[in-house]
């Protein structure tokens, strides 16, 4: 009898936030969920990110943050063929229509029930079996 184990990626989300106090906490909240994630200040830097590392099933971007430049991080995603598996969910304190090119929209301060569901809405459950057992 062979033994087989698979080793599934967790999914990973991207937060794009300048807040490191929010960003922290957020951060913290998706991986005790099983969540990878990797962070970003800017859009710059999160698109080096993006070209570094395996493709997010979501983004969550500030769109206020002068220094975030989430609506032109909204616009690079959209035109880039690399990410039309991953979805976007834009975050602001003031609430009005979703900006195009995200699923969804977070009001700020984020509401920690209201991020996980909007995370686990757009993203595969990171807590199946890790390992399978296959019998030959």
């Amino acid at each position: 009898m062979a033994i087989v184990t698979h080793v599934v990626m967790q999914p990973t989300v991207l937060l794009v936030e300048d807040d490191p106090d929010l960003r922290g906490v957020m951060a913290e909240a998706l991986q005790a969920e099983g969540y990878d994630v990797n962070m970003a200040i800017n859009a710059r830097e999160a698109v080096r990110v993006l070209a570094a590392t395996e493709v997010p099933c979501l983004v969550l971007v500030d769109l206020e943050a002068p220094c975030v430049q989430g609506p032109s991080l909204l616009e690079t995603l959209r035109q880039d063929a690399r990410f039309t598996g991953s979805r976007v969910v834009g975050m602001r304190a003031e609430s009005g229509p979703c900006p195009q090119g995200a699923v969804a929209l977070l009001r700020k301060p984020v509401r920690l029930k209201d991020l996980m569901a909007v995370v686990q809405a757009h993203c595969p459950d990171p807590r199946p079996e890790t390992a399978q057992r296959v019998s030959r």
